[in-house]
């Protein structure tokens, strides 16, 4: 009787430890349950390069450069603040000829210069430049005087400056944008990372 107890109590005890390793093997097979508020997704950084700080017609110019030496680059605009600027104009026409007129006569006197196309007050109004610096502004305000034009003046004006922002950048096209940047005045240039598109 004692050797039957002994091999039942053997059977009972490799029943339980069988059954042990199984409900383990199963634990191990299925997926640990998650809690999805406590999910985080992590955002996805890109290489960009970053160029500004544009004013509005400077921002204009830029793009249109951009289009045509890279026709498929994709980029994207980011504002980056505001700032006071000092802008060196010619009050506003009266009418669009009589503004192309006077911008005429300032390229014949080597002046660069475009027509204010907006619906405000300064439609007509003859754009001078855009300065950072009021002593800068006043400088090139005594020059265009000393070619004729009495009727400048310079306003300073709260402006939005925005940043072109060029995803994913070749090495040729980083090449080619450190040379474009020269041309432009104030800008910089400076790779960094940025959301992905």
């Amino acid at each position: 009787m004692k050797i039957i107890f002994i091999i039942l109590l053997l059977v009972n005890i490799a029943y339980v430890m069988g059954n042990q390793l199984l409900s383990e093997e199963k634990n191990e097979l299925l997926p640990t349950q998650q809690n999805p508020e406590k999910i985080v997704l992590v955002s996805t950084h890109e290489s960009c390069l970053i160029w500004g700080k544009f004013y509005e017609e400077q921002i204009q110019y830029a793009q249109t450069v951009l289009s045509e030496l890279f026709p498929e680059l994709l980029y994207s605009l980011e504002e980056s603040g505001d700032t006071i600027m000092f802008w060196l104009h010619i009050p506003p026409f009266p009418n669009k000829e009589a503004a192309n007129r006077e911008i005429n006569k300032l390229r014949n006197l080597g002046i660069v210069s475009f027509r204010v196309k907006d619906e405000t007050q300064w439609k007509n109004a003859i754009s001078l430049g855009m300065f950072y610096d009021q002593n800068d502004a006043l400088k090139q305000l005594r020059e265009t005087e000393k070619k004729g034009i009495a009727n400048a003046g310079i306003e300073d004006r709260s402006v939005l400056l925005k940043n072109i922002v060029i995803h994913n950048p070749t090495r040729m096209i980083k090449e080619q944008m450190q040379k474009l940047v020269e041309q432009f005045d104030d800008t910089q240039l400076v790779q960094g990372k940025c959301e992905r598109l």
